[in-house]
């Protein structure tokens, strides 16, 4: 059973920051959902809610059902990251529109090619990033942007399970 704080954080909450003398643009929110009992998602969003980047982070079973602390940085500039920590994981996402890079647990890649990313092992010393490729990912509705996404692209659902 999740408690308070971790409802507050993983029921779909997407925070956003706002100026009052103009529109924010780049990087300017966050986003996280457990996706399955070992799978939490965890996005960086734009100006208009759309995500920027998915990491799908596994670990064993309910190891994100923990108290989470957030840090993060969304200015005016194309620069944002955010971070949520416990005391089993330290999650980690940053996006540098300007140099077209994205690090995903201290790890760079090119926006360009790689989007969404897959972390195993989150919670021990083996963790591995996988990238996953670049896609056309789904702003939150109905349901949290994460799960959106996996419900759209099968193969890449299949691809997230497999390499588990």
């Amino acid at each position: 059973m999740l408690n308070v704080r971790t409802k507050l954080i993983f029921g779909s909450v997407v925070l956003s920051a706002s100026v009052a003398f103009g529109a924010i643009v780049g990087v300017t929110g966050l986003g996280s959902h457990p996706v399955t009992d070992s799978t939490l998602a965890f996005w960086l969003l734009r100006e208009d809610g759309k995500p920027l980047v998915i990491a799908y982070y596994h670990g064993p079973g309910r190891w994100h059902d923990t108290r989470w602390k957030v840090d993060s940085r969304f200015t005016q500039s194309a620069v944002g990251w955010a971070e949520l920590k416990s005391a089993k994981a330290t999650l980690r996402l940053r996006l540098d529109l300007n140099a077209g890079q994205v690090e995903v647990q201290r790890k760079k890649f090119s926006l360009a090619q790689n989007n969404t990313f897959l972390i195993t092992h989150t919670t021990d010393a083996q963790q591995t990033v996988i990238p996953l490729g670049h896609h056309d990912l789904p702003k939150s509705g109905a349901s949290p942007a994460a799960v959106l996404f996996l419900e759209a692209d099968k193969s890449l659902r299949r691809r997230i399970e497999i390499a588990q």
